[in-house]
């Protein structure tokens, strides 16, 4: 089944478009993400889930516990429940994402 990106839904400094909606196994996810040019998704853990990213397109600063990376196509990173992490794009172009979501159960998201 191929993946088809239909409406992104704008979250303000990202916006993100879901994939293959109830076809993932209970507990699953997948999305783009994309973070706009010159914006900061700033520090934020979740809960129960697990975040796996491929990063598609761009560069970022991605920020996961202690450690910063400079994030660029090709690169696969996995955020461990309880990780805090954060993404900087302050470049003139957008900064996209595949991301996987495991164990996820709705928004379990806490800002810092």
């Amino acid at each position: 089944m191929k993946a088809k990106c239909g409406n992104f839904v704008d979250r303000g400094t990202y916006r993100k478009c879901p994939l293959f909606e109830d076809d993932l196994p209970e507990k699953s996810f997948a999305q783009i993400v994309e973070i706009k040019p010159g914006q900061i998704v700033g520090k934020h853990y979740h809960k129960t889930q697990y975040e796996i990213f491929y990063v598609i397109e761009g560069k970022a600063e991605l920020g996961i516990g202690k450690s910063t990376y400079e994030a660029t196509p090709g690169d696969i990173f996995l955020v461990k429940p309880k990780t805090v992490h954060w993404v900087s794009n302050n470049k003139k172009e957008p900064f996209r994402l595949f991301v996987v979501k495991l164990n996820y159960e709705g928004e379990d998201t806490v800002w810092l």
